[in-house]
C-alpha cells in the first residue's frame, strides 16, 4: 500500500467547487471543518472568525449571531451525506454511480465504450466521452463522441467531435458556463511537419488542439474557443524552416523535434482540467512526461499568438513541469515524470487549493524498477499571480510539495490512473491496471480500498450538500 514521501498539514475546509445536481436535501449548516459533526471545533472556528465572512452560514457576508444560532441548532452528528462515485467503463458503454456503501444507485448507458471519465454538470446532467468507431484517427484513448444526458437520464446531445482533420480523445472538462473543453488530435501532413521544422517524420502527425464545445442541438455544436500546439512551436534543426530559434531560451514554446515518433500520435495529452479562479487550463502529456498550463482568458485569435489574455502571453505555455529535457533546461536526472496521467487542479476551498495533482505512473525502462507516485506540486508564482519563469533553469519546484508512493510502493501500470482531492482533505486514487480505488489521508495512510470491475480510468466523487452535488 502507499507510503508518503512528503508531509504537510492540511487545514480542512468546505469545498467551493462546482455545484452539480438540483434537488433538495438536509444541509449540515455549522459543520465548518467538514468532519460531518457540528462540535466544539466548529464553534471555535466560528468565534475566531466573528465579524468576517469565514464563518458565515446564512450568506450575508458576516459571521454573526444568526450564524451562531444556526450552528448551535445543528449541534451533533450531521445527517448522512449522499455520496456518489462515478465509474466509467473503458470496456463497456456504461457509467454507474456507486454510493458510499458500494451499491449501484444509477446507470447511464451510452452508444459506445467510454473514452475516459464522465462528469456531472450543475443541473445534474452527465457528460460522457465515448469512442466514435467511424473516426479517422486511431490510438490509445481515442474518443470522438460526446454524449450528454439530462438529470432524468435522457440523452439530450449526441455530438460527434471528429472529422478528417481532428478527433476528440481521452479527457474532457465541463466549464461553469455549460461549455465543455475537449482534447482533440489535430492532423498535420508530413509536408506541413517538415515546413514547421520537424526533421524525423514519415507520415501524417497528430498534434494537439483544445476546443471549447458549446452544444446547440441534439447533434450540433459550436466551437466557442480553440487553442493549438501548432501555433506555439520552436525548433533549432533547420534554419530555413519555420519556428527556428533557440529552444532553451523559449520554454513557453514546444520543440517540434522532441520525441522519436515518425508519424501519428506525437504528444498524447491524456487529461485536462480548468481552474475557474485563475481562468487557466492544465493538461498532461504522456509522451512528453510534462504538464502544461495555458491561459483560457484569451480569445481564439489571441490564443494563436504570443500576446494577449490576462497574462499577456497569448497561447504560449505559462508553466510546464515534469521533464525539463523537453525544453533543454535539464538532464535525464532532472526528469521527474515517467509516464504522467490524470492531472487536475485542486479546487478552491480544498486543502492545497490552486496546486496541481497528477499521477506519475512510473513506467521506467525495464521490468523490475517500476514504481508509482501521486504528486502535488505548488507552482512558484510572483506577487501578481503569474508563474515564475527562471532565466535558464527548469520551472520550479525542484520537488513535489506532497506525494504518496515511491520506490517499493505501488505500481499503477503504464496506462491511465489518476486522483482527485476531496473536501475532507483526503485524496481518491484510481489504479486502472489493477482496478483498485483507494483513499489516502493527508499523511498518506490508506483509509479505504475498493476493488473495481472492468477498465476504469479515474473515479470522480460527488457529495449531495445543501440540495446540490459538489465534487470533481
Amino acid at each position: 500500500m502507499p507510503t508518503t514521501h512528503a508531509r504537510r498539514n492540511f487545514n480542512i475546509a468546505l469545498s467551493c467547487v462546482v455545484a452539480i445536481f438540483a434537488s433538495s436535501a438536509l444541509a449540515c449548516d455549522g459543520d465548518l471543518n467538514a468532519n460531518e459533526t457540528v462540535d466544539a471545533e466548529d464553534l471555535a472556528q466560528m468565534l475566531s472568525s466573528w465579524g468576517t465572512a469565514n464563518g458565515d452560514i446564512d450568506g450575508n457576508g458576516t459571521t454573526d449571531a444568526a450564524d451562531l444560532a444556526t450552528l448551535l441548532s445543528n449541534w451533533g452528528a450531521c445527517p448522512p451525506v449522499v455520496q456518489w462515485s462515478l465509474l466509467t467503463r473503458l470496456d463497456s458503454a456504461t457509467t454507474t454511480a456507486v454510493d458510499a456503501s458500494g451499491a449501484v444507485v444509477r446507470t447511464w448507458t451510452g452508444t459506445s465504450n467510454g473514452a475516459s471519465v464522465a462528469y456531472l454538470q450543475a443541473d445534474g446532467s452527465l457528460i460522457r466521452p465515448g469512442v466514435f468507431a467511424n473516426g479517422s484517427f486511431t490510438g490509445a484513448g481515442r474518443g470522438g463522441r460526446l454524449q450528454i444526458f439530462s438529470p432524468a437520464g435522457v440523452l439530450t446531445n449526441d455530438l460527434i467531435i471528429a472529422s478528417a482533420l481532428f478527433q476528440q480523445h481521452h479527457d474532457v472538462c465541463p466549464l461553469p458556463n455549460g461549455n465543455i473543453l475537449c482534447i482533440v488530435w489535430d492532423l498535420h501532413t508530413q509536408a506541413e511537419a517538415i515546413a514547421a521544422g520537424r526533421t524525423t517524420i514519415t507520415g501524417n502527425i497528430y498534434s494537439e488542439r483544445i476546443i471549447e464545445v458549446h452544444p446547440t442541438g441534439m447533434n450540433t455544436y459550436d466551437i466557442a474557443w480553440s487553442w493549438s500546439v501548432w501555433d506555439h512551436l520552436i525548433q533549432d534543426a533547420n534554419a530555413a524552416a519555420a519556428n527556428f530559434g533557440v529552444v532553451a531560451t523559449h520554454p513557453e514554446l514546444v520543440d517540434i523535434n522532441f520525441g522519436a515518433v515518425m508519424s501519428s500520435d506525437w504528444i498524447h495529452m491524456n487529461a485536462i482540467d480548468y481552474n475557474a479562479t485563475r481562468n487557466e487550463i492544465v493538461v498532461s502529456s504522456r509522451s512528453f512526461n510534462e504538464l502544461w498550463v495555458i491561459d483560457h482568458s484569451t480569445t481564439t485569435a489571441q490564443a494563436a499568438t504570443h500576446s494577449g489574455g490576462a497574462r499577456g502571453k497569448g497561447g504560449d505555455l505559462l508553466y510546464r513541469w515534469g521533464n525539463p529535457l523537453v525544453s533543454r533546461r535539464g538532464t535525464t536526472t532532472d526528469q521527474f515524470f515517467r509516464v504522467v496521467h490524470g492531472v487536475t487542479w485542486i479546487d478552491e476551498g480544498m486543502p492545497g487549493a490552486g496546486n496541481i495533482l497528477s499521477f506519475n505512473n512510473g513506467d521506467r525502462t525495464g521490468t523490475t524498477n517500476d514504481w508509482s507516485q501521486l504528486v502535488e506540486i505548488a507552482p512558484p508564482r510572483d506577487k501578481s499571480g503569474g508563474y515564475i519563469v527562471p532565466a535558464t533553469s527548469a520551472f520550479g519546484p525542484t520537488a513535489p510539495l506532497w506525494s504518496v508512493g515511491g520506490v517499493g510502493g505501488f505500481y499503477g501500470g503504464p496506462t491511465q490512473c489518476g486522483a482527485f482531492r476531496q473536501s475532507n482533505g483526503n485524496t481518491l486514487v484510481t489504479l486502472t491496471n489493477s482496478g483498485t480505488l483507494f483513499e489516502v489521508n493527508a499523511v498518506g495512510a490508506t483509509v479505504s480500498t475498493t476493488q473495481l470491475t472492468g477498465q476504469v480510468a479515474r473515479v470522480p466523487r460527488y457529495r449531495f450538500v445543501n440540495g446540490v452535488w459538489q465534487g470533481h
